[in-house]
């Protein structure tokens, strides 16, 4: 049985390879909600049919939004299509 060749560690380094292009990071559109501080946050948590589900997680990724910022807006609106807005 042969011994295997050592692997070179430094051909795996991030210094020799170079990023995808489709790994680039884009920079995420400004929310309409605005910027929600995360540390604030409580759990929310209901139960909704699964074609609901669906749909709202349909919208978020088409609307490139976090599932608490749709929800956010989605409030934002129906206060002030009810007059609530403060």
């Amino acid at each position: 049985m042969t011994k295997r060749p050592p692997v070179d560690l430094k051909a795996l380094t991030a210094e020799q390879a170079a990023p995808m292009p489709e790994a680039i990071q884009r920079t995420a559109p400004p929310s309409p909600v605005g910027s929600v501080k995360t540390a604030n946050l409580e759990a929310l948590a209901f139960k909704v049919p699964p074609d609901f589900r669906k749909r709202f997680r349909q919208r978020a990724v088409m609307a490139d939004l976090k599932l608490n910022e749709l929800l956010f807006a989605a409030l934002d609106a129906w206060e002030e299509k009810h007059g609530l807005k403060q």
